[in-house]
Order: C-alpha cells, then sequence, then structure tokens
C-alpha cells in the first residue's frame, strides 16, 4: 500500500509539473494607439516572434486612444503597462514623459548606426532618447497611372500644370504641406523650444502654397473619394492611406517624388512609431530584445504594406511604392516636433493658410500675423506651467 500511494504522489507530482506554464514564462504589458489596418501589423509582428511562438513570452496588448493615454497613464487604479507602441509626438503629453525611460545606455551601438538618423530624431527629448524607432509615416504625392501618362512632375510649377490636366486633391491644413515651408528655409522651434517662425520663411511658403492651391484643376481640401473613384490624377495624403488606397486603384496606384519648390528639394515631415519602454518596468530587457526583433530586416520589410516607411534603410526595395517617400526621407526628412510647445503654434499657421487662400490677405502680413499670435500662445503656455 505504501509503494501505490508513493508511486501515486509520483505521478500527481509529474501531472503537475508537465501542466503548469513555464516558470520562465513572461507576461509583457503592451498598450499601443494603432488602429485597423495598421494594427494588424503588430498583430503579424507578434505572431513570428520566436518567444512567444514557443510560449515564454506572452505579449498582452491592449489599445488605447492616443487622446485618452494621458489619463489612462495618470489614472491610479490602471497598472501601468511595461511598454507603450506610440507616435513621436506623444512624447508632447507630460504623463508620456514621465512612463518613458530614458535608453541611450540600453541602445545597441549597432542598431544606432543602422537606423535612419531621423528616426532617432524624433525619439529625442531635451537630448535624450525616450523611444525606440519602429516606423516613419508622412505625406506623399500619390497618382492614377490610368490617367496620369506624362512624366512625374519635378517642381511646382509642373505639378501645377499637370494638375489642370489631370487634377489634384491637395489637403489645406499645415501639417501636410510643410515639407515646402522646410524646403523653403522654414523652421518651427528654437533649440530652447522657442519659436522660430519668421517672415521670409513663412511668408515665401503661404506665396508658394497659394500659387499651388489656386491653379486650375487644384481641389482644396477636397476628399479622396474622387481620386479613390479614378476621377483624379493626384492626390496628396498620408503615406498611411497606402492600403486603403491600392484596395481601390489595385495596379493603377502609384507614388511619384514630391516636387521641388524654387529648386530646393521638398523636405517631408517625418513622424516615427516608437516604443516606449516604462521607467519602472521589470522587463526592460524583455522589451528591449523585442525591439530588436522589429527592427530587423524581416519585421522591417512588413511595414511597407501598411503605410509605413522602415527605420532600417536597407528594408526597402527599388520598386516598393513608398520608395519615393523613403529617399526623401531619409535623406531630407524633418522630424515632427515632439515639443509640447508646438500646441502654441498649429492654430496660428492654420489661420495663416486661412487668411491668405480664403481671405486673400498678403502673405507677409499673414506670416506677421502668425508669429505675433504664436509668440503670445507660447507665453501663456509657459505662464500655465
Amino acid at each position: 500500500m505504501r509503494f501505490l500511494r508513493l508511486l501515486s504522489l509520483y505521478l500527481l507530482a509529474c501531472a503537475a509539473l508537465y501542466s503548469a506554464p513555464s516558470r520562465a514564462q513572461t507576461t509583457l504589458v503592451l498598450w499601443h494607439t494603432w488602429q485597423p489596418p495598421q494594427a494588424a501589423l503588430l498583430d503579424s509582428w507578434l505572431a513570428d516572434y520566436a518567444p512567444i511562438r514557443e510560449g515564454s513570452l506572452i505579449v498582452s496588448r491592449r489599445y488605447v486612444p492616443l487622446g485618452q493615454l494621458a489619463a489612462e497613464l495618470e489614472d491610479p487604479t490602471v497598472r501601468p503597462p511595461d511598454a507603450i507602441l506610440s507616435v513621436s509626438d506623444a512624447l508632447a503629453q507630460s504623463a508620456v514623459r514621465r512612463f518613458a525611460a530614458p535608453l541611450d545606455r540600453n541602445l545597441p551601438s549597432d542598431l544606432r548606426q543602422t537606423l535612419t538618423p531621423v528616426a532617432w530624431q524624433a525619439a529625442q527629448f531635451d537630448n535624450q532618447t525616450r523611444a525606440l524607432p519602429l516606423a516613419l509615416e508622412s505625406y506623399t504625392l500619390y497618382v492614377n497611372r490610368a490617367l496620369v501618362k506624362a512624366e512625374p512632375p519635378a517642381t511646382l510649377r509642373e505639378l501645377a500644370a499637370q494638375a489642370a490636366e489631370y487634377g489634384l486633391i491637395l489637403p489645406r491644413d499645415f501639417y501636410p504641406t510643410a515639407g515646402l515651408f522646410f524646403a523653403l528655409n522654414g523652421a518651427l522651434l528654437d533649440e530652447n523650444a522657442e519659436s522660430a517662425l519668421s517672415v521670409n520663411a513663412l511668408g515665401n511658403y503661404l506665396i508658394a502654397l497659394r500659387t499651388l492651391a489656386k491653379s486650375n484643376g487644384v481641389l482644396l481640401g477636397e476628399p479622396e473619394d474622387r481620386f479613390r473613384t479614378g476621377e483624379i490624377g493626384y492626390l496628396l495624403a498620408g503615406s498611411w492611406r497606402l492600403p486603403a488606397l491600392r484596395a481601390a486603384l489595385g495596379t493603377d496606384l502609384g507614388l511619384v517624388a514630391l516636387p521641388s519648390a524654387e529648386g530646393r528639394a521638398w523636405q517631408p515631415v517625418a513622424r516615427a512609431w516608437q516604443l516606449y519602454i516604462g521607467f519602472g518596468s521589470p522587463f526592460r530587457q524583455v522589451s528591449l530584445d523585442l525591439w530588436r526583433y522589429l527592427v530587423s530586416e524581416q519585421a522591417q520589410a512588413q511595414v511597407l504594406d501598411y503605410g509605413f516607411v522602415p527605420v532600417l534603410p536597407s528594408a526597402v526595395e527599388p520598386e516598393a511604392l513608398l520608395a519615393p517617400l523613403a529617399s526623401a526621407l531619409y535623406s531630407a526628412g524633418v522630424p515632427l516636433p515632439n515639443r509640447p510647445e508646438m500646441a502654441g503654434l498649429w492654430l496660428p499657421l492654420r489661420q495663416a493658410i486661412n487668411a491668405v487662400l480664403d481671405e486673400d490677405t498678403d502673405p507677409l502680413t499673414a506670416a506677421s500675423t502668425a508669429i505675433a499670435r504664436a509668440a503670445e500662445n507660447l507665453a501663456a503656455l509657459r505662464a500655465q506651467q
């Protein structure tokens, strides 16, 4: 009887040993702000990650809208995540800055050198690396190849001329055309986060934008519907619109290089998607290992299908639709400022555009007014701190 009881206890212990989860298993809590269809990229990435397939890692994912991110992080009843996947300008939120650990000491030198510099610039705040780059996005120029038979426009004048024949849908806000502003020597904030707007640069941008916007065939601020239905030849839109536009136009969809302005290359604004690691997370190395995988050739090649530009330039194939945008971002991309002070600039810039395009205000006058308003806004923001 004693032998049978010992044998039974042994068999029960073995069964418990083989049925219990591995003690080496780690659960990483990841919040993300990706909406469909881009959220499917995260599913694809994680499905291919070996530690997840082998069962040693569980990634517990939760979608948090970008506008609710700060409130969730500041809620004392909510367990903070180990990492957050979100945009670079999320650093403008103080809650995100308090969450994100400085990472300079954790960066492998090989990846520091092989990833594009513009992505690292977007990950900086106060000269510290506060995030790990994953992908870039920007505005780009789509073309319907079934309609447009001409050579791609190299300059704004050529784009305006082709718009008269094929049509162009042009957004009216500052961000989509900020590449023109930077091409014309524009700057938004200086190293002290003070306004760097100047009358000459902003005025020249407004002049160039007015010339293009008022050209025949340009539909200003119109939705992209007529491009998707094949009526319009050109569309300036976000790279993240690629999946939807490709579904609508198929092989007729193309991208062309952004046109130059006054002999200067368009400098597209790069918004980065990146991984923030929690300051108090006990799984920092687990997050770093995951990031190293996400910037591998295999993982980076997948971002092109979702409207993103890889942060690893070698992952871009020359025939990829986003290759023209990737080339521009790598050579002349300007990081979207992630400073909270940008909140004082957006509205004056938008008002200047509206004044010039809708009210025929002199561009230099509109620029001067915008600069004064921006200075007032920054002063008010600092008074609240």
